[in-house]
């Protein structure tokens, strides 16, 4: 699905100019400046829509929105703060955006100082920031206050228009061969066994991927459905999946999307069960899920890796994605000190 970012100003002044406040964001007084404003870091576009969508999603997980407001009401910056991994408790990210022409006189530092209180307040323990690997002054920012990059995200965009899928054909031949069953969510009834199936082969695949944390994304099924199949851009059509027909077994799969107000597809996900790796299974439902999405009428396809996952980065480039500018994620963790807060953040950086 894809993931978040925040931006942080590098200025370190302690107050911002007069007269601007900050205020708790009101979804339908505020999303659509706050989707502008994120929409000026992100690669996958948010609508008002969809960010209130997601939102409205993580409400029962604390999160929490503020905006720094002019008395006229025009939104000059926010922060956020919300849960990093639904199944880790205390562990957050967090936005702090402010509007380019605001920037360089304290509104960031003053966002991210309101955040911080509050990230104490929730017993934080670690804040997660992505910040865009080109941004030469968020990053300086986020070291300055502790953060330490721990990962990139290689970020990379497929031409379809340029693409023969028939390439791939004879490699899905053999694994049919095998015994493995190429089908999607839909010609399987999109049925709540099915859907309980694509919940273990995502949770597990990811945990086990080169270079994740070992954690599961989700910590139950309930949080995938809601999260994930009663999102506005789930297309049961577009989760391709590989199945044993020998043992039952679901053993990879690939989704892909059009998120709103985008001009390409998005390739969501990719993951194969460990016990079926090395297979060229991942290759075969990428493929089809190219196929997929040349129906969205789209001409181009994004997608992301973490960069210690070589074998994918690989398979992506065979294919013939190009790689473009990615993303660091910076983590911050705050020890307890006599005398001091408490806290440790994840945060997600943007300038």
């Amino acid at each position: 699905m894809a993931t978040r970012t925040s931006t942080l100003i590098e200025k370190d002044t302690t107050m911002p100019p007069d007269p601007i406040s900050l205020q708790p964001a009101n979804p339908e007084q505020h999303f659509v400046a706050l989707a502008g404003q994120i929409n000026t870091q992100e690669t996958e576009p948010s609508t008002p829509e969809t960010l209130a969508d997601w939102y409205n999603k993580q409400v029962e997980e604390a999160i929490r929105f503020t905006v720094a407001v002019t008395p006229l009401g025009q939104v000059v910056g926010f922060n956020g703060i919300y849960r990093s991994y639904t199944n880790l408790e205390r562990n957050y990210g967090i936005y702090v955006i402010v509007g380019e022409e605001f920037r360089q006189c304290g509104i960031g530092s003053w966002l991210y100082d309101h955040l911080f209180n509050q990230a104490s307040e929730m017993n934080a323990l670690t804040l997660r920031a992505r910040v865009r690997d080109t941004c030469e002054q968020g990053i300086r920012f986020a070291t300055r206050r502790g953060f330490e990059i721990k990962k990139q995200s290689i970020e990379m965009r497929f031409d379809l228009s340029a693409w023969d899928d028939r390439r791939y054909e004879p490699t899905l031949q053999v694994l049919r061969a095998q015994g493995f069953h190429f089908t999607n969510m839909a010609e399987l009834g999109d049925t709540p066994e099915a859907r309980r199936k694509l919940y273990s082969l995502n949770n597990n695949a990811a945990a086990t991927d080169p270079g994740s944390d070992g954690v599961s994304p989700w910590a139950s099924f309930e949080e995938f459905e809601r999260d994930v199949c009663q999102s506005y851009w789930y297309h049961p059509d577009a989760q391709i999946v590989a199945i044993d027909t020998h043992t039952g077994e679901w053993a990879a799969m690939s989704a892909i999307t059009v998120f709103e107000g985008s001009d390409h597809a998005y390739n969501l996900f990719t993951g194969t069960d460990v016990r079926y790796r090395g297979r060229k299974l991942a290759l075969a439902v990428k493929s089809l899920a190219l196929r997929r999405a040349r129906e969205f009428g789209v001409a181009a396809v994004r997608t992301s890796h973490n960069s210690e996952n070589e074998a994918m980065i690989a398979i992506d480039t065979k294919l013939g994605y190009v790689r473009t500018p990615g993303t660091y994620v910076m983590v911050k963790e705050v020890r307890k000190i006599i005398g001091c807060r408490a806290c440790a953040l994840n945060p997600t950086l943007y300038l």
